[in-house]
């Protein structure tokens, strides 16, 4: 029986038996602030002092080596060092917020880089020791929900996809919550994973200080990146001329696809500003929408575009779901 109390300045009190036991017999091993008393009296003159030692166990050096192998490909790109608050972060995961400087993964300040225009589909989220950590699609990190059980790729704990039931709440500025586990199970065991806004409590405490705070990476997995080769080798030939990029609004344009506007200025498939330049007086007969990322595209002749209709079935010459023809139900109204 040990004593480790939040508001007792001579704690933890680490002995070879019971405490009570220990104190008594000259067992205790360990004291702060300069705790005297017969704590101290009956062991240190006695064994000539003490000392601590750390090291990583050939079980968590196991674990660790797994979790490094695992990082191969990925990029750090948020980070929250040992203390009892969880990221500084409000941004619910999107990667908009810029703060602090790089430092790696075991630097003592937090720091994020922004990384919502980069081309990515999975998440791992990883203590700054290694000993912790899943995988998750960026599809099962986002979207709204509460205590909503949500697809983990992987993890320390599993070799095999499972589900833990998680947070991310529009009006929760803490969210998303990543666990290991489900929530609230996670929270007592030390399994929280992701935490925004500064939040302390439990939630940081039982798993930062012990695990040398938390990190953030994101890469295109082995899938996307065959995706994103399918949907370049697909741009051949094709010319950009709209772009929007992350955010929660579509175009600003209001032409109907008819390419008469302009606004912005053109900066690539990957700029943070919308942009269009006119192409009503190009010579074309396709086009090609795809996402920034290039996981999912869709090729259509002009003719199937054009034209005014409303839930009505449209021709699809190819797409990332399908390498031949097929139709789906799209809406061009006049009003």
């Amino acid at each position: 029986r040990w004593y480790r109390r939040a508001n007792n300045r001579e704690d933890p009190w680490i002995t070879l038996r019971d405490h009570s036991t220990s104190v008594k017999e000259g067992e205790v091993l360990y004291g702060e602030n300069n705790f005297g008393n017969i704590h101290a009296s009956n062991v240190l003159p006695v064994h000539n002092g003490a000392d601590v030692y750390v090291r990583m166990s050939a079980d968590g050096k196991a674990k660790q080596q797994e979790c490094r192998e695992a990082h191969d490909g990925w990029t750090l790109v948020r980070h929250v060092p040992p203390g009892n608050m969880w990221h500084p972060a409000k941004d619910q995961l999107v990667g908009t917020e810029v703060y602090g400087t790089p430092s790696g993964d075991h630097g003592d300040k937090a720091w994020t880089v922004r990384y919502d225009t980069m081309d990515y589909d999975e998440f791992m989220f990883s203590t700054g020791d290694c000993l912790k950590w899943l995988i998750a699609k960026k599809t099962s990190v986002f979207g709204w929900y509460s205590n909503a059980q949500r697809d983990i790729e992987k993890s320390s704990s599993s070799d095999r996809p499972y589900k833990a039931r998680w947070y991310r709440r529009a009006n929760n500025r803490e969210d998303p919550w990543i666990t290991l586990r489900d929530h609230s199970t996670s929270v007592k065991e030390g399994e929280v994973l992701y935490g925004e806004n500064n939040f302390g409590n439990i939630h940081a405490s039982n798993v930062l200080p012990v695990h040398n705070g938390a990190d953030v990476y994101v890469r295109m997995s082995a899938d996307g990146k065959a995706k994103q080769q399918e949907c370049r080798e697909a741009h051949d030939g094709w010319t950009l001329v709209r772009h929007v990029p992350p955010g929660n609004m579509w175009h600003p344009a209001k032409d109907q696809l008819v390419g008469t506007e302009v606004y912005g200025t053109p900066s690539g498939d990957h700029g943070d500003k919308a942009w269009t330049v006119r192409y009503d007086t190009m010579d074309y007969d396709e086009f090609m929408f795809s996402t920034g990322d290039c996981l999912k595209w869709l090729i259509a002749k002009k003719t199937s575009v054009f034209g005014w209709y409303s839930n009505a079935q449209r021709d699809i010459e190819k797409s990332s779901s399908s390498d031949r023809p097929y139709k789906a139900r799209w809406y061009r109204r006049a009003n």
